[in-house]
């Protein structure tokens, strides 16, 4: 990501996922008030079509209302102390839906989210391991950044009310229901090749994560639904952004060491102690300068409290940024929010099968959505890809008119070519458009996994009838 501002901040970013589209994301004790499953991570449109999130539910016993009505009491009482400042939003509840609400005007570009850097949890590149007396120093070195992350929630989490970040621990929810837990048949569901292929990817890697670390671990025994609980928290919830170096902060406290040494070393050598701290100083301002060239070629991650609290919507731009010279990042958007309106920011630019594989929902007319699959043109196979508005990627169309016959080929005759292909494979599926809305009317009747799997292929549908209805239209068969 490129800096904000020349030397003060530098921007963050959801992590993103490329899904189903061209490459061009010890068993602990449970805490005395244990959170329930999340039921946020929505867009707008997803929240008007009603219902909860995949791993979400509806309702609740009394005791479980009182128990997220204590840790949230906790929470807010934690973040206050740990120095973030967020006076004109708060957490509140849109039907079933966990979200954030605005307290009073928010103006677009304005700050409205502080959190010290103290208060998240970051993995910064090529930084030791923090919990060596957890896990072994190896393991972490090599493990990838998310495995990394959410070994230091396990870690965290160990450590109860002595961690400083107890109060964000205590809050995340107990379950997502990501698509990683699903059984083979609930993934045929979704019918849709290439988001059960990455899922099926992504279950063997997981897997293969937990065994690395749970021959690496040290203290206590940890399930693995223990590690999913870290890994899907880590993966719906971290930014990330270009490395910035160790903070200003701890670079004044290095400082003030340098300067009592310097006046030391002055007397000993007896040299000026003016031409000493000079000389010291000018280490400190290109320690600085490094970092901010640095930060150009390297990316660390943070969980920030409060700001992963906000759902996403595509149609929003917002700006999660860390201030160099204030050891904090701050949240602001592009858009306007009124007393009492859910306020939103954006994931980034994430196709459904990201959204639904790492934060378990799909947006309804998803800008960002793409439909990819395999078709044979020209008595060849390839991969075809169309974007929401219903168009085939240039990629594939000139591939299609390679394959047709190269540049004698009439723009008809490929836009035939395609739309025949774009028919075949939505004819291809076991239920029509059609049959998933009817289903989709009586929500009540469904599992949440399987009302999760038919919303996703549904709006997958949608982008391919989308692309039928614009070639239909181009070939004058409308």
């Amino acid at each position: 990501m490129a800096l904000a501002s020349a030397c003060s901040s530098a921007a963050l970013c959801a992590i993103p996922q490329t899904h189903g589209r061209p490459k061009a994301p010890c068993s602990f004790a449970p805490s005395s008030r244990p959170p329930a499953p999340d039921r946020r991570r929505r867009s707008p449109a997803a929240a008007a079509a009603g219902g909860s999130s995949a791993g979400g539910f509806g309702g609740g016993s009394s005791s479980t209302a009182a128990q997220e009505a204590a840790v949230t009491k906790d929470y807010i009482k934690w973040a206050g102390e740990a120095g973030i400042i967020s006076p004109k939003m708060q957490q509140a509840y849109f039907g079933e839906l966990r979200g954030a609400k605005a307290l009073d005007a928010i103006a677009p570009d304005e700050i409205f989210v502080t959190v010290p850097r103290a208060a998240a949890v970051v993995v910064a590149p090529n930084e030791r391991c923090p919990c060596p007396d957890f896990v072994d120093a190896a393991f972490y070195k090599e493990a990838p950044w998310f495995v990394k992350m959410a070994v230091l929630l396990l870690w965290e989490r160990s450590r109860g009310r002595a961690s400083p970040v107890w109060g964000y621990i205590e809050q995340l929810p107990s379950s997502i229901d990501t698509p990683v837990r699903w059984s083979e048949a609930e993934l045929v569901e979704l019918q849709y090749a290439p988001a059960i292929n990455e899922i099926r990817q992504q279950q063997a890697a997981w897997r293969q994560q937990y065994d690395k670390f749970s021959a690496a671990v040290k203290q206590g025994k940890h399930s693995y639904e223990d590690f999913l609980w870290a890994l899907e928290n880590v993966r719906s919830r971290a930014f990330s952004g270009p490395y910035t170096g160790s903070s200003v902060v701890e670079k004044a406290r290095t400082l003030g060491l340098l300067l009592a040494a310097g006046g030391a070393y002055a007397a000993w050598q007896q040299l000026p102690l003016e031409q000493a701290l000079n000389g010291l100083i000018s280490v400190l301002v290109f320690n600085i300068m490094y970092d901010l060239l640095l930060s150009k070629k390297l990316k660390w991650y943070a969980l920030c409290p409060v700001v992963d609290a906000i759902n996403h919507s595509s149609l929003v731009e917002s700006n999660v940024e860390y201030e160099y010279f204030r050891d904090q990042f701050v949240l602001s958007t592009k858009s306007a929010y009124k007393p009492g309106e859910q306020v939103f920011i954006s994931y980034g630019a994430q196709s459904n099968g990201s959204l639904l594989q790492y934060y378990a929902f799909t947006e309804p007319n998803n800008p960002n959505d793409v439909y990819a699959f395999e078709a044979a043109i020209g008595g060849q196979k390839m991969q075809l890809t169309v974007n929401a508005k219903g168009s085939f990627t240039a990629e594939c169309q000139a591939a299609a008119r390679a394959a047709l016959g190269g540049s004698s080929v009439q723009d008809d005759q490929l836009r035939t070519a395609l739309l025949q292909a774009a028919e075949a494979e939505l004819a291809s599926k076991p239920t029509s458009a059609a049959d998933d809305e009817r289903l989709l009317q009586t929500p009540h009747l469904m599992a949440p996994r399987q009302r999760a799997a038919v919303e996703f292929r549904l709006e997958k549908k949608r982008v391919l009838e989308r692309a039928i209805g614009r070639s239909r239209k181009r070939l004058g068969k409308q």
